[in-house]
């Protein structure tokens, strides 16, 4: 037979239990900030609540501040892999229109209700998130095709800050180039066709590389940069502004039809409001 609890043990008892609970609790509550420190994923709601830009199929080259093709065609098409829907096609036949003129076919700049987004500022930040699949991509050792560019435009502009090239070796590059034209290759990877692969690059707007910066993700991975961080000091600020290029852009020694894929470009604050889902 039980006996009953004396009120001195009910009152032990009460706050031995109460001491649990608050245990508990403190213990959740400890836990719950993880998912904030989650560093760049995306989070589940809200994702591009800061976006600047988003081309929509839509609304077909009119995403863009202009289009060149040289020669080229720039179209809207469904995603040829089945997989991410309506995807623009930039194609070019490689045929030269002209001997100084050399082959491309790109997108230029971002189209906004409020005018062009164009990058200018000193201390801004942007992040640039695209999709890419390439194919056909002919390539040749010893020359280029740039398939991305942070390109400088106006007065004292000489050659873009970044640009991601296909080397003719297997590989891709992301390159910079410095106020005094010296080249550094920020990262690379095997080049692979009719695959798609995620990008984002983060820069911070400067015309004094101890300033600027530039970070990098690959498929929805940091990358490490020179130096063994991911985030290299960089002057990204060239002209009186810089903008993005996505396309086909090549040396002379290079021949044949290319055709470049883009899917979900964007431009925002955060790795957040850019990264292509999924």
């Amino acid at each position: 037979m039980k006996r009953p609890l004396t009120p001195h043990l009910r009152k032990g008892v009460a706050l031995a239990v109460g001491l649990a609970l608050t245990g508990a609790c403190s213990a959740v509550a400890h836990r719950a900030p993880a998912a904030a420190r989650t560093g760049d994923a995306p989070p589940a709601a809200g994702r591009h609540a800061a976006t600047l830009w988003r081309a929509d199929p839509a609304r077909g080259t009119g995403n863009f501040e202009g289009t060149e093709t040289k020669p080229g065609t720039v179209r809207v098409v469904d995603d040829p892999a089945g997989r991410h829907g309506k995807s623009f096609e930039l194609h070019t036949s490689g045929e030269k229109v002209d001997g100084p003129t050399r082959v491309r076919v790109e997108t230029r700049g971002h189209r906004t209700g409020a005018g062009p987004l164009r990058f200018s500022r000193e201390g801004d930040v942007y992040y640039i998130g695209w999709r890419s699949m390439w194919g056909p991509l002919p390539t040749k050792k010893g020359d280029w095709v740039v398939l991305w560019q942070l390109k400088d435009y106006g007065s004292g502009a000489a050659t873009p800050p970044l640009s991601l090239r296909a080397r003719g070796d297997g590989t891709v590059d992301l390159e910079y180039c410095d106020p005094e034209l010296r080249t550094t290759r920020l990262w690379h990877t095997p080049l692979t066709l009719h695959a798609w692969h995620d990008f984002v690059v983060g820069i911070k707007v400067s015309k004094d590389p101890a300033r600027g910066w530039v970070r990098l993700w690959h498929d929805g991975t940091a990358q490490q940069l020179p130096g063994g961080t991911e985030q290299y000091p960089a002057a990204t600020l060239r002209g009186d502004w810089v903008t993005d290029k996505w396309g086909v852009y090549r040396s002379d020694g290079v021949r044949g039809a290319a055709t470049a894929w883009l899917n979900s470009p964007a431009v925002g604050r955060s790795y957040r409001d850019v990264a292509p889902a999924g």
